[in-house]
């Protein structure tokens, strides 16, 4: 039986961060990444080209989708690779959260990524972009918070 990706439009940064802890419960669509070191999955998933996100609604889907054979030939943006990062994360019984953060002066939110609780920190796994550095701070930020479950 073949499944199709569900779509639906979020309407706030609180369901889009429920719609994110939600798809990452699905660590299985990971397969053979599960056995991946977390340097070498942020490293996979960085290398995944960012795609910036265009439309008005916010698009969240399970790791199968964005996994998929040729799934992501355009790239993804930063929701879709925070799921595929908290998955792996929850897969390894890694606590983590999701960060909301703008870098703005006018502190409008724009950008969402994980944090692993690591030996009682809370350190950043931001695979947005290729040229970021696991567990790398965010100097610039104005403003941030963190997503319910």
């Amino acid at each position: 039986m073949k499944m199709k990706a569900e779509i639906k439009e979020l309407q706030s940064r609180a369901q889009t961060g429920r719609a994110i802890y939600s798809s990452a419960k699905h660590f299985n669509d990971l397969g053979m990444h599960l056995d991946d070191s977390l340097q070498g999955f942020f490293n996979y998933v960085k290398n995944i080209p960012y795609l910036e996100d265009t439309t008005k609604a916010e698009i969240v889907s399970r790791p199968k989708y964005m996994l998929g054979k040729g799934a992501f030939k355009n790239g993804i943006d930063c929701k879709k690779k925070a799921v595929l990062m908290a998955s792996w994360l929850e897969a390894h019984g890694i606590p983590y959260r999701l960060v909301a953060v703008s870098e703005r002066k006018n502190k409008q939110i724009h950008h969402v990524f994980p944090q692993a609780k690591i030996k009682g920190k809370w350190l950043n796994v931001d695979a947005t972009y290729n040229h970021y550095k696991l567990f790398e701070g965010k100097p610039k930020v104005t403003h941030g918070e963190v997503l319910s479950r």
